[in-house]
């Protein structure tokens, strides 16, 4: 299976919606790295423990050498020290990094990677029927308007999903 390397962005707001089941039901090997991991709540990393025991999510430890860490964040400062990590992680091992954070996708752009966020993993859930195309409209909503606010999806993407979808 393809691997997936996961920013904490898209684990947190999974968590908030309650679709953690749905999440580690899709076809990919999910990794996240220990700098990100760090970055969730107790709360959150025990809603995740399910998953690690069942090895769906794997907790990768030392993933990259802090001296390329160090250099991808001088040449990108608004980007943390873990966004930097999974970002060479999700590069050294020619897989998908999971994101929604704009200069993380940015750059991973620019190192050839490939990148996909919210929009991408609420495509897969319905089209891979694990979730009800209603049932996606009303989580991708929820997480639009009070889950992350900011988050930012594209609003024509954004809109026509909801319309297809039904909410």
């Amino acid at each position: 299976m393809k691997i997936v390397v996961n920013d904490a962005n898209i684990l947190i707001d999974f968590c908030k919606l309650d679709l953690l089941e749905a999440f580690f039901l899709l076809p990919y090997d999910f990794h996240v790295v220990d700098a990100v991991w760090d970055e969730l709540n107790s709360q959150q990393q025990e809603q995740l423990q399910p998953h690690i025991q069942s090895e769906r999510l794997v907790v990768i430890r030392d993933a990259v050498e802090i001296t390329e860490v160090i250099q991808i964040r001088r040449q990108r400062n608004q980007l943390s020290i873990p966004d930097c990590t999974a970002l060479l992680y999700a590069k050294q091992q020619k897989t998908i990094l999971l994101t929604s954070d704009k200069n993380l996708r940015s750059t991973a752009n620019q190192h050839g990677i490939e990148v996909h966020g919210h929009l991408w993993v609420f495509d897969n859930l319905v089209d891979s029927g694990i979730l009800i195309k209603k049932t996606a409209a009303t989580k991708l909503y929820e997480l639009s308007t009070k889950v992350n606010p900011k988050l930012g999806l594209p609003t024509s993407e954004f809109e026509a999903r909801i319309k297809d979808w039904g909410r």
